[in-house]
């Protein structure tokens, strides 16, 4: 479980949550990877192997913002093409 939460650490998930507490103390930390384990445990063949292993899954967001600039190309005025996207040939 503390291997699963560094790995999130360093994925650099976090709590979004606008109401979420500045700070969590470690104890909790250490509370919530004892309780992973113990539900999320992959049962191995090998007894010493069913300790390490831990089944997580995560859901990835991918978000961009973009937001205009003064030295960025302005569009040309509507009609003004000298093609018609028809006659490109790819």
């Amino acid at each position: 479980g503390l291997i699963l939460m560094e790995h999130l650490q360093r994925m650099g998930e976090g709590n979004a949550s606008l109401r979420r507490r500045e700070y969590t103390g470690k104890d909790v930390f250490l509370a919530a990877a004892c309780i992973y384990d113990e539900m999320f445990a992959i049962k191995a063949e090998d007894s010493l192997e069913a300790d390490k292993d831990v089944e997580a899954s995560a859901q990835v967001i991918f978000a961009i913002g973009w937001s205009p600039h003064s030295s960025q190309q302005r569009p040309k005025e509507r009609g003004s093409a000298t093609h018609r996207i028809g006659d490109v040939d790819v």
